[in-house]
């Protein structure tokens, strides 16, 4: 098969991951892909994503190889393996809303490079799929990438909250260009809101009723440390996957509440559910989940970009509906777990157009 040339847009812990993970597997070829959900997607393997150029704001990574802008700090994802040298640029792309002011100069330094061209960038590098991995918050910017990906033609995978593949307006721009969309927020592989998701789901199949639940987030990353002051994007996103979950309504607060730096990447989840079984009886499950977070990003992404890569193959254009219900918070159309993975198995089979 031929190689999938993909474009990152954000060299953060999630770039890291996926950069690393990808070398992880291609270290391994010939061995069972652990912690693949799907080994194979249209005679696309892991070992067949090929990264050809990034995009980022910060001193520490712009004009610097992708295999050294991923440990650049703030990056401070776990380190699983050696990645070699690339030649893959990191090349400047227009700040905008991407960092928040309270982060300039502490957490992050802008760099004095003259930003470049980026839909052109995209075409001279022959990107297929690009993937917007900005921090929440920066909505400006996520537009800005995904308008210069309908210019170069490339496809747009929202990893990020900002509302992209969920916006009519821009599912209608993708379409008529006939280029693949997918997003919103991606859903990690084992995290928070897929467990809380399933969790919810349960109890709705088997007719009890949830009242109200919460689930709390801390961590160490440099996401955690942008959530500080922009969470609400994520707060909603979050909540509303959760609700979708069940038939009926109840009371529900998700948010990320506090940035604690010697965590490092690794994220702590705390969820609670409340409600009534049987004969009105209540109940309560309490939960808590620990995990490296960037890599339970990566782990969804390898499955996405294969998918999207098939979609292109395929010459579907729009919207994703499958593949965004599967592995992103904010889809266009919301499904239980379960029901999205069998959406996706069908649109792997032809089943399914999108």
């Amino acid at each position: 098969m031929s190689k999938i040339k993909v474009a990152i847009i954000g060299v953060g812990n999630c770039a890291s991951a996926l950069v690393q993970g990808v070398y992880y597997y291609k270290q391994r070829a010939g061995e069972e892909p652990v912690g693949v959900v799907f080994p194979e997607i249209g005679g696309y393997k892991v070992t067949d994503i090929d990264f050809v150029v990034a995009f980022d704001v910060d001193e520490h990574k712009v004009n610097k190889d992708l295999s050294e802008a991923i440990f650049a700090p703030p990056n401070n994802a776990l380190k699983i393996v050696d990645v070699p040298k690339l030649d893959v640029p990191v090349l400047k792309g227009p700040v905008l809303d991407g960092i928040d002011i309270h982060l300039k100069d502490t957490l992050i330094k802008i760099s004095n490079e003259k930003e470049v061209d980026v839909a052109q960038a995209l075409k001279d590098y022959g990107v297929e799929i690009a993937i917007c991995y900005l921090p929440t918050g920066a909505v400006k910017a996520a537009n800005y990438y995904a308008e210069q990906a309908l210019k170069a033609g490339v496809a747009f995978v929202n990893a990020m909250p900002a509302p992209i593949a969920s916006d009519e307006t821009w599912q209608k721009k993708f379409m008529e260009a006939n280029v693949p969309l997918a997003g919103d927020d991606v859903q990690n592989q084992v995290g928070a809101t897929v467990v809380h998701k399933t969790l919810i789901n349960l109890i709705d199949l088997r007719g009890a009723r949830v009242e109200n639940t919460y689930q709390i987030n801390i961590g160490g990353t440099p996401d955690f440390a942008n959530l500080e002051y922009r969470k609400e994007g994520k707060e909603k996103t979050k909540t509303r996957a959760v609700k979708q979950m069940a038939s009926h309504d109840f009371q529900a607060f998700i948010a990320p509440v506090a940035y604690i730096k010697f965590l490092g990447c690794k994220k702590i989840a705390h969820m609670v559910i409340e409600g009534r079984k049987f004969a009105g009886v209540p109940f309560r499950i309490e939960l808590m989940l620990e995990v490296y977070d960037p890599y339970n990003s990566a782990g969804m992404m390898v499955d996405v970009i294969r998918l999207v890569k098939l979609a292109l193959d395929r010459g579907i254009g729009g919207p994703l509906i499958s593949i965004s219900a599967w592995a992103f918070k904010n889809p266009p159309v919301h499904a239980s777990p379960y029901i999205a993975k069998q959406w996706v198995i069908e649109f792997i089979e032809g089943k399914r157009e999108r």
